[in-house]
């Protein structure tokens, strides 16, 4: 194996580290499946909520997981199963979510939020979109992926706004949900945050989450800004997998216009594909050679929104270098970080508005 593959699959177990297959709720009990790697720390502990599942089973037998991470110590055990059951007078989804962790021995830190995964209370889920219009977000009509990906992005979101800036989620005047879709985020910032905005180029998501989501607001905009917003009305927006699927000139125009929609001082959480995500892919090594030499790549059209876009050709696969983003991104925002796979399993770029 080359040094550039072993890269990309290392970024997967560090960053990544552990990925849920399942998780069902069944009363007070949770039941977990799923995949953990590790590379000088083993996966040794399954929580939930910081507390120690007792009924882990480890090293199940994954010979699909070592066909993508064969790198990795392990890889060919790295399944493993679990059950949880809260202990009398606590409540499974404490302020409506549970938090579900696999770590080494030490356990869960101040950082662990980054790895974790958040399952919604199902008593407050709002309804599901139809299978179509999650398959348009996501790739697959799978509504507990929908769910599951939606309330892990946002709580991560959540704790990564308290960590690095000291502000709650509900801190924030005004929120955008930059290419809502059929609201995987917006669902769940509605229960966050006092005043919500989703919007997006899908008319019919939108439609749907106008009839879904009563709590936010939704707007259809075009495919070319400038959009029906108002100049420096938010002060977050949430933009996950959207400039991933926009040509330069098309991202360039975008940028600009999220720099006139956010007020000064602003902070901007938006999605790329990184090395953790092209390994989980199984993306070529001759892609992240490309990505870094040339720092913007466009692969072609992406059909998911073929019957929703008349423009056939606007919906890229794209990906983007982090010098690139560190420099052209920083024509229209400061751009603070970049933290790997933190956006579901895309990497996270932190901008603030000048």
């Amino acid at each position: 194996m080359d040094i550039l593959s072993a890269d990309m699959q290392i970024a997967a177990a560090r960053f990544l580290r552990w990925m849920p297959g399942s998780m069902l709720v069944n009363g007070d009990e949770l039941v977990i499946e799923g995949w953990a790697l590790g590379l000088w720390d083993m996966p040794s502990r399954v929580l939930v909520n910081g507390l120690d599942a007792v009924d882990v089973t480890w090293r199940v037998p994954s010979p699909d997981v070592l066909a993508k991470f064969g790198a990795v110590p392990n890889a060919e055990a790295s399944r493993f199963s679990a059950r949880f059951r809260m202990p009398p007078g606590q409540m499974l989804f404490p302020g409506g979510f549970a938090r579900v962790n696999v770590t080494g021995a030490f356990g869960e830190h101040r950082l662990s939020y980054r790895t974790a995964w958040y399952l919604a209370d199902p008593a407050l889920e709002p309804g599901a979109p139809a299978p179509a219009r999650i398959a348009r977000v996501i790739g697959a009509p799978d509504v507990n992926a929908f769910r599951l990906g939606g309330a892990t992005i946002v709580k991560r979101f959540e704790q990564l706004l308290l960590e690095r800036f000291g502000r709650p989620m509900s801190s924030f005047e005004s929120i955008l949900d930059w290419g809502c879709g059929a609201g995987r985020l917006t669902r769940y910032l509605t229960m966050l945050a006092p005043e919500v905005t989703g919007a997006d180029i899908d008319a019919d998501n939108i439609q749907a989450c106008r009839q879904i989501l009563q709590k936010g607001r939704f707007v259809h905009v075009g495919l070319r800004p400038p959009c029906s917003l108002p100049a420096d009305a938010f002060d977050l927006v949430l933009g996950v997998s959207v400039l991933t699927h926009l040509d330069r000139e098309m991202e360039s125009e975008w940028l600009a216009e999220l720099n006139r929609l956010t007020r000064p001082g602003a902070l901007l959480l938006l999605s790329v594909q990184g090395l953790a995500q092209m390994a989980l892919y199984d993306a070529p090594t001759s892609q992240k050679i490309d990505m870094h030499q040339r720092g913007f790549v466009d692969q072609g059209i992406n059909s998911q929104l073929k019957d929703v876009v008349a423009d056939q050709e606007y919906y890229r696969n794209i990906l983007h270098s982090p010098d690139y983003i560190m420099t052209h991104w920083s024509r229209f925002f400061d751009v603070l970080d970049i933290i790997e796979g933190m956006a579901g399993n895309q990497d996270l770029v932190i901008l603030r508005r000048h």
